[in-house]
């Protein structure tokens, strides 16, 4: 072989193996709205599953009574953790801001539409905290995360993606009107607004939400530059449930 066409084919090798495999074309994820749809039929089915709310950027004022329905004070809900029980029983611990004074803690149980509700170092007290709320109604197929699902209007695929703790998921966006919101936030909010932007992320094993961001566009302010955000992570999928009864409404 001639010198020069033995260096041309030295330098083909060369930038055959520089280029290397092809990389695969990565497999499109399923329409936004099959996505839902399975991980709607998914939900309905647990038994238990524990929720995180925080909201963050401008807050958002609502009335609640602490006092058996004496008085209504203007308060904000930093933080909410508890755990749903199958067919309809909620426990939650809630952190609120009441005017100008240090945020409380409030302990809210739920069967039903039977409410109780205390603060640190009191007793429980069998009054209706959020009026109407029925935690029965959070995978019920016409309320809560169902309904709240299902009504995503304008829905776009943004991505795959991996949360903080590692879990990979499929990254959906949509808007909904503000009162189909309601029930997921304990029945506390009233939400009104025409278009609310809920971000919902899927985890790819479970097929369930692992995460929503619900965002009121508009409610950013000069003292807060930022969105009402809330941020709604579920986790501890049938877990035990351990939910403390108010000792009056131990009885199944």
């Amino acid at each position: 072989m001639k010198p020069f066409a033995c260096l041309w084919w030295i330098l083909l090798l060369l930038l055959t193996a520089c280029t290397g495999t092809p990389a695969a074309t990565p497999t499109p994820p399923a329409e936004p709205r099959a996505l839902l749809a399975a991980v709607i039929d998914n939900l309905r089915g647990l038994n238990t599953f524990r929720l995180l709310i925080e909201q963050s950027g401008a807050p958002y004022v609502f009335g609640v009574t602490l006092d058996q329905g004496q008085t209504t004070v203007a308060a904000t809900m930093q933080r909410a953790e508890g755990q749903y029980e199958t067919p309809n029983v909620l426990y939650a611990l809630t952190r609120l801001s009441i005017g100008g004074l240090p945020p409380i803690n409030v302990e809210i149980f739920a069967r039903g539409t039977d409410q109780w509700f205390k603060l640190v170092s009191t007793p429980w007290i069998n009054f209706p905290i959020a009026e109407g709320f029925d935690p029965g109604r959070l995978i019920q197929q016409d309320s809560g995360f169902p309904r709240a699902l299902q009504s995503l209007e304008n829905l776009t695929y943004v991505a795959a993606e991996t949360l903080d703790d590692g879990t990979a998921v499929e990254h959906v966006r949509g808007t909904a009107a503000g009162q189909v919101i309601n029930d997921l936030m304990f029945g506390l909010l009233s939400l009104t607004q025409d278009s609310v932007q809920v971000d919902v992320y899927i985890d790819q094993a479970q097929q369930l939400p692992a995460l929503l961001l619900v965002t009121l566009p508009g409610t950013a302010t000069e003292a807060v530059p930022e969105d009402t955000v809330w941020r709604i992570e579920i986790y501890d999928i049938n877990a035990e449930a351990r939910i403390p009864y108010p000792d009056a409404s131990t009885g199944q």
